[in-house]
């Protein structure tokens, strides 16, 4: 632990302002593993942006292991509660706009690859509140089983850690959904997946054949990030469908911030199949739902991107700048309501064929967003909300397709720059000065929206 608090320090991914991955990993691991409780603890799993190379050595940041092999691009976390070895860490795909990137801060999510959005309309669909989870997830409960939605609304511990794979520090939130061609009325509980107690549950067979199921993973998934996002998710679903009977509650997953395409879809089909596979996971398969599709996104991609078959990423969790005093994440009282989206690209693509099962389960993920109302409405950019919480407006001399403003993208600052008060501002760049002054001080490198800090070692 002494090692792990030493190297924390120059782990500066955090707060990367479009991503709450990082965030929302960490904080569930603090909770789960707590710092006070650690000297009771035979085993924890590595934390967030840490690699975990052998029994008994000790956490190591990915920045630092990736600097002694001279990466020079920007890399994304397989597993979002840390890494035993280099194959959990792959390159981010083809950025919009590479020009202006700077890769030299190794970030933990696909979120984090990116580091300017565009605002877009609200998304209205009957899963509305989407948006305001980091790592979002489905239930679906009839309405006459009264015992699981009970146990929600009292916050049963019990049920949300060992049944749900949800942490009851987010709110669920619930909609009574009419009769559908999935059941009889039923209640929709949106929560927030428990990550951290995912991979916990999981471990052992992670552990053992991750190797094999990276290298899988890692050919599907055409550097679009789709495959390696459904991992968690996926695992999450088949962990309640192990706990949970299936006349109680049923899980649906959502993909994480990758938009539905032709490409995406195929890929995430593909990924159920592999994983359940390498790691011997019975059926039945879950079923599962996209947050957007690019269908609503098309009538204006061809006036705003000059990108060959552009791929979309929404931003979720983050925090509206009007309504945040503070100026920071922990305890945001509002989310910011838009639709963030970043776009990118691949050039890797290759034809994915699917089996008369696989196209069975791509047949029912489209029934799903029909009854979610997903794909309904079309989005547009939109100048109607400030820039998120530490991100500032950048200037792009595009227009809108509907008139003469200029699109409003969000920025975050450069590598050598934070956020503070309301502009970017340079960075003391050398992260050894507090041990220089002072054998007893540690250095918290600049990150996006603080300057270098020193503070006491303990």
């Amino acid at each position: 632990m002494a090692a792990l608090k030493a190297s924390w320090f120059k782990s500066n991914v955090g707060d990367h302002p479009l991503s709450a991955d990082y965030r929302s990993v960490f904080a569930s691991l603090q909770v789960k593993y707590g710092v006070e409780l650690v000297e009771n603890v035979m085993c924890m799993q590595c934390p967030a942006n840490f690699v975990c190379m052998g029994n008994h050595n000790p956490p190591m940041p990915i920045s630092t292991m990736l600097q002694d092999d001279n990466a020079t691009s920007l890399l994304y976390g397989v597993l979002p509660v840390g890494a035993g070895s280099k194959l959990w860490w792959v390159p981010c795909p083809h950025v919009e706009n590479t020009e202006h990137q700077v890769f030299q801060r190794h970030s933990i999510g696909l979120s984090s690859c990116f580091r300017s959005a565009e605002i877009w309309s609200p998304h209205g669909t009957h899963l509305s509140s989407l948006y305001a989870f980091t790592f979002p997830a489905l239930l679906l409960v009839n309405v006459t089983n009264t015992s699981i939605i009970t146990s929600i609304v009292n916050i049963n511990q019990d049920v949300f850690t060992n049944k749900m794979y949800a942490l009851s520090s987010t709110v669920p939130v619930m909609k009574l959904q009419s009769d559908t061609v999935l059941s009889d009325r039923a209640w929709i509980v949106q929560v927030e997946m428990d990550v951290v107690g995912v991979v916990a549950h999981y471990a052992e067979k992670l552990g053992m054949r991750h190797r094999e199921l990276v290298e899988k993973l890692h050919t599907v998934d055409q550097n679009t990030g789709a495959a390696f996002s459904t991992l968690i998710p996926l695992l999450w679903a088949c962990a309640v469908q192990e706990n949970t009977p299936a006349e109680m509650a049923t899980p649906i997953f959502i993909v994480p911030g990758v938009v539905h395409s032709v490409l995406t879809e195929k890929i995430v089909i593909r990924t159920i199949t592999i994983i359940m596979q390498v790691l011997d996971i019975a059926d039945p398969k879950p079923r599962h739902v996209f947050q957007l599709t690019s269908r609503q996104l098309t009538t204006s991609v061809s006036a705003l991107h000059a990108l060959a078959n552009p791929l979309f990423f929404v931003h979720n969790n983050l925090c509206d700048a009007y309504y945040n005093p503070q100026q920071a994440y922990a305890d945001c009282p509002r989310r910011f309501p838009g639709t963030m989206l970043s776009a990118y690209t691949t050039h890797n693509l290759a034809e994915i064929r699917l089996s008369p099962e696989e196209n069975g389960l791509l047949d029912q993920s489209n029934v799903l967003h029909g009854v979610f109302a997903i794909d309904h409405g079309v989005l547009s950019q939109s100048r109607a909300f400030l820039c998120p919480l530490n991100t500032f407006t950048e200037h792009t001399g595009r227009t809108a397709t509907t008139g003469t403003d200029s699109v409003q993208r969000c920025a975050v600052c450069q590598n050598t720059q934070f956020w503070s008060q309301s502009q970017c501002q340079e960075c003391e760049v050398d992260t050894n000065a507090c041990e220089a002054y002072d054998a007893t001080m540690r250095s918290r490198p600049c990150s996006w929206t603080r300057d270098l800090q020193c503070e006491l070692s303990e």
